[in-house]
C-alpha cells in the first residue's frame, strides 16, 4: 500500500469575485491596461494587481511586453518569470479558460485521484480488518433503516414468528386503530399460544376506546399483559431482547431495526421501569378506574402546562387529540380561576389541582 500525504501538495489561488470580474472585462476590452480596468470597474488598484497575479497564476492572463511573448501556460517551469506588478500601460491579454484547465485543474485532478485511490485502499484494508476482528463484531452497533410501513409490518411478522421467550411493546397515542389491531391479532395469538410472554404498554386514553378494550378482552385470557401510563412510553417493539423496532426521529411511518445488545438492554430496562409504575388494563375496568385515569391525565397535562409546553405538544405526550387537550386545559383553568396560562402556572404552583 502507498502512503497518504507528502510534500508534493499543489497550491493554487481560487478564482475570487475581483479576478472573475477583471477577466470578463478584459475579455470584452482588447488592449485594456490594469490602470484602465481599475478606473472602468471602480476598483482599488491593489485589488486589480492582486486579481492580475491570481489570473496569471491560473494561466488565464498575461501582460503583453512584446508581440512575441508566449502565454504563461506555455512557459516551461524553469522559464516562467516571477509574477510582478503590471505597469499601467501594459495591455492585459486574456487566455482561453482551457489554459487554466491544463495548467491547474489537470494536475489537481491527478493528485486528487491518487489520494482517493489511497483512501479507498486504506478503507478496504480497515473494513477487512474489522470484519475479522471478534471484538469488533461484538461491539458493532447494527442499525437498519426501513422506510416503507408495509416492509416494517412484514419484518414485525417475521420477528414474531422467530420469537421464543418474550415480546415487549409500547404503543403510545391513545386509542388504537381497528385495522391495526385486527392486523396484529393473528400474530399475537400465535405468539401467546407458543408460551411467549407478552407485555404491552398503552396510554391511559386507551381505556376510553371500545375497540382497544375489545382487543384487550381477546388477548388477556391467552396470557397477554396490558398496562397503561398517563404520559406513555416511547413507541417500540422488542423480541427476546435480541431485535427491536424503533420509530424514526422524523416521525415518518418507517422504522429502524436495532440488533445492538447495548441499545436493546437500555430500552428494555427503561420499559421494565415504566411497567412497574403502570396500571393494569382489563376490559371490565369500572367507572372508578376510568376516573382515576382521567385524574392522572389531567395531572400530566398540568405538569406540561406549567413547563410552558404548547397545546399541540401536550396533546402528543398524553395521547389525545388537540381539541380534547384544549378542552382539558380550559376546564383546568376555569376550575382554578386562571385568567391565562401564566396565571394558571402561578396558581398551580401555590395549590395542587384537585381534579374538580
Amino acid at each position: 500500500m502507498g502512503r497518504i500525504g507528502g510534500s508534493d501538495a499543489i497550491s493554487t489561488p481560487l478564482l475570487h469575485d475581483c479576478a472573475s470580474l477583471l477577466y470578463r472585462f478584459i475579455s470584452e476590452s482588447p488592449g485594456c491596461t490594469a490602470e484602465a480596468a481599475a478606473v472602468a470597474l471602480g476598483m482599488d488598484r491593489r485589488d486589480i494587481d492582486e486579481a492580475v497575479r491570481d489570473l496569471r497564476e491560473l494561466g488565464l492572463l498575461s501582460t503583453e511586453h512584446t508581440g512575441s511573448e508566449r502565454p504563461e501556460s506555455e512557459w516551461p517551469n524553469s522559464e516562467q518569470p516571477e509574477p510582478e506588478r503590471p505597469d499601467s500601460d501594459q495591455p492585459l491579454v486574456p487566455h482561453p479558460v482551457d489554459f487554466a484547465r491544463v495548467k491547474v485543474l489537470n494536475p489537481l485532478q491527478r493528485d486528487l485521484n491518487r489520494k482517493q485511490a489511497l483512501v479507498d485502499e486504506l478503507r478496504g484494508d480497515l473494513d477487512e480488518l474489522e470484519l475479522h476482528s471478534p471484538l469488533s463484531q461484538q461491539s458493532r452497533c447494527t442499525l437498519e433503516i426501513v422506510s416503507e410501513l408495509a416492509d416494517v409490518r412484514r419484518l414485525i411478522t417475521g420477528f414474531a414468528e422467530e420469537c421464543c421467550d418474550e415480546a415487549l411493546a409500547s404503543q403510545p397515542g391513545g386509542a388504537r386503530e381497528e385495522e391495526v389491531l385486527a392486523d396484529s391479532m393473528d400474530r399475537t395469538t400465535r405468539l401467546l399460544e407458543r408460551g411467549v410472554t407478552m407485555r404491552t404498554l398503552y396510554q391511559h386514553t386507551a381505556r376510553f376506546s371500545p375497540t382497544t378494550l375489545a382487543y384487550v378482552d381477546l388477548v388477556t385470557p391467552l396470557g397477554a399483559q396490558v398496562r397503561t401510563l398517563a404520559s406513555g412510553f416511547p413507541r417500540c417493539i422488542i423480541f427476546d431482547r435480541k431485535v427491536g423496532i424503533l420509530p424514526l426521529v422524523d416521525g415518518s411511518k418507517g422504522a429502524v431495526i436495532v440488533r445492538d445488545p447495548q441499545i436493546l438492554a437500555f430500552v428494555s430496562d427503561a420499559f421494565d421501569r415504566a411497567w412497574t409504575t403502570a396500571s393494569a388494563l382489563t376490559s371490565d375496568d369500572g367507572r372508578a378506574d376510568r376516573a382515576a385515569a382521567t385524574s392522572e391525565i389531567q395531572h400530566a397535562i398540568i405538569s406540561l402546562l406549567t413547563q410552558g409546553e404548547s397545546d399541540k405538544r401536550i396533546a402528543q405526550v398524553v395521547g389525545i387529540s388537540l381539541r380534547n387537550c384544549q378542552r382539558h386545559i380550559s376546564h383546568i383553568m376555569k376550575s382554578i380561576g386562571a385568567r391565562n396560562r401564566l396565571h394558571a402556572g402561578y396558581l398551580l404552583s401555590k395549590e395542587p389541582f384537585n381534579g374538580h
